[in-house]
């Protein structure tokens, strides 16, 4: 959630920048800018080790050997120019870090092209040197994967590669001595500027996304091997955890989180125009302790994943994290949020009478590059609400983005698929949507709106269908609720941004609320008892603790 304005105002400021650098001629010059020093031997104050990465995400340690000044930067350039993205994808800001050190280590997606040119560069803007940094897979790498559910009990492999030839996984169980490969059986996915809506998305933060690849293989093995093969290139190696037969009552670990954006960058266009900056205005001590927890099975992510509004150097850099950090580790499930798909402008928007439908929220991106990079089945179609079981628990994953007033398709799917869940296989059900239906921080009039609509529509079919937790984001805080109408609720937003502290409605319903970063463990135990903890920052501690815990039981 962030303030229309904020993005409006750094809307108009790029809009200005665009057409300062345009020419009416067919080849272009550049722009005069402010005058710039000699350039030294290519390195001389700045170099990169390795030079050259072996596969994206890779760690390089970036070394500086200027006497540095307020304002001093090491920026990171795409080499391919031809995309209206022209701004670093990546930003160092030397001033912020300690005064005895010259090195800086980050981790970067391979971003196709031929890689980044490396350049220090003064307050100014002046290049004082610059290095090239390159990828040793080339652009056909298979980058930004994850894996997730698909039908009863299979799993899906989704990647990113310049290619646009049919990929394949490889496959290879405990005890055998040769892999199975599983084969792309449809051809891969792209989109271009045109598709989407807005400004920022079209004209501003465009870059060509690659392709969208999609792999259908059977459940894994626990300790079985995969590896993602693309024309010449291959991925790492990753041996994610099998997914949990529906009705399997073993024991296991959920992660529950929304409102997650990308290392060193929040709201994109709102900060720094598309430009990630290192070191991170948000540090991320809650996805570190996510990323270690063993006991996780799998990994929700209820909406506004990101923050990407119409960048899509912030996409690719996001889902470069997410196969590094658990999207390769578990099953990894998300759903649409408004940072995804509200727009103004969209041909396939909703725009109600009530609530905040109508703004420049996903940057003009209409929901495209979520759909097309994290798709649900073959992503042939969009589709936006959908379920599926894990162990015991059904799960639900509906779009508060969209339609969801009674008589609409969304409310009446609904419908059907709750009183369709078997409880003798499944006898919890959770749903989750980015929007909380209930909250208690004043002054969000018109989210406050789409939470009456949330209440007066959904809420009967949860209580109607014995729902026992809904889980939404959207706040960047926590909070949880008793049982109102049967239905326990659970708001979780904050696992790296966070809202500040807010005057609170009095109601006979709150139970817990904190403002921390952190998310939220469900620990499914059997088919009576599920344990929630939520896992927070204690800045005193300087460390993640549990901070609430509390249980669902039922006969």
């Amino acid at each position: 959630m962030v303030p229309a304005a904020l993005l409006l105002s750094s809307l108009f400021f790029a809009i200005g920048l665009v057409i300062t650098g345009c020419s009416g001629n067919s080849e272009s010059s550049p722009t005069p800018g402010p005058a710039t020093t000699v350039r030294p031997t290519a390195g001389s104050c700045v170099s990169v080790s390795p030079a050259e990465l072996e596969h994206s995400y890779d760690p390089v340690k970036v070394t500086w050997h200027e006497s540095v000044k307020e304002g001093d930067t090491i920026a990171f350039s795409l080499k391919s120019k031809s995309d209206p993205f022209q701004g670093d994808a990546f930003r160092i800001i030397l001033s912020a870090l300690d005064d005895s050190t010259n090195e800086y280590q980050l981790n970067l997606v391979n971003p196709r092209g031929g890689g980044y040119t490396v350049s220090y560069r003064t307050a100014n803007g002046s290049e004082v040197c610059s290095t090239d940094l390159t990828f040793a897979q080339g652009d056909d790498e298979p980058t930004q994967a994850h894996v997730t559910v698909v039908g009863d009990g299979n799993l899906q492999v989704h990647w990113v590669s310049a290619s646009s030839l049919r990929g394949s996984v490889s496959y290879q169980r405990p005890g055998t001595t040769a892999p199975t490969r599983y084969d792309e059986t449809s051809s891969p996915r792209t989109y271009r500027a045109q598709d989407m809506c807005s400004a920022f998305a079209i004209f501003i933060g465009f870059r060509d996304p690659g392709y969208f690849h999609s792999v259908t293989i059977p459940n894994l093995e626990p300790g079985s091997v995969i590896t993602i093969h693309n024309a010449a290139s291959v991925s790492r190696s990753f041996s994610p955890h099998p997914r949990i037969p529906s009705g399997d009552p073993t024991r296991h670990s959920v992660a529950l989180l929304g409102d997650l954006g990308v290392n060193g960058n929040y709201i994109s266009g709102a900060h720094g125009l598309g430009t990630m900056e290192f070191p991170p205005p948000d540090p991320s001590p809650s996805l570190v302790h996510l990323q270690g927890n063993e006991r996780l099975r799998l990994t929700m992510l209820y909406g506004d994943l990101a923050y990407a509004n119409g960048y899509g150097i912030i996409w690719d850099q996001f889902g470069a994290e997410m196969e590094d950090r658990f999207a390769m580790r578990t099953p990894f499930v998300t759903s649409v949020g408004n940072h995804e798909y509200v727009s103004t402008g969209n041909p396939e928007g909703w725009y109600p009478d009530f609530g905040n439908y109508n703004q420049l929220d996903s940057g003009g991106e209409c929901g495209v590059p979520f759909s097309h990079r994290y798709p649900v089945g073959d992503g042939s179609k969009a589709k936006y609400w959908f379920s599926f079981d894990f162990g015991l628990v059904h799960y639900v994953m509906t779009s508060t983005e969209h339609n969801y007033l009674n008589g609409s398709a969304q409310h009446q799917w609904l419908e059907d698929d709750l009183a369709r869940v078997n409880r003798t296989k499944t006898p919890w059900v959770i749903v989750t949507g980015h929007r909380a239906m209930y909250q208690t921080c004043k002054g969000f009039r018109l989210d406050q709106e789409v939470a009456e609509h949330l209440i007066s529509d959904v809420g009967p079919l949860l209580t109607k269908n014995r729902v026992d937790v809904f889980v939404a984001g959207h706040y960047h805080l926590y909070e949880r609720t008793a049982a109102i109408n049967g239905v326990v609720h659970v708001l979780a937003g904050s696992p790296r941004f966070m809202e500040g502290p807010c005057e609170r409605v009095e109601t006979p319903w709150y139970r817990k609320g904190l403002f921390t970063h952190g998310y939220v463990e469900l620990d499914v135990v059997n088919s009576s008892l599920l344990n929630f903890t939520y896992w927070g920052y204690n800045a005193t501690l300087g460390s993640i603790t549990v901070q609430d815990a509390f249980y669902v039981s039922k006969p």
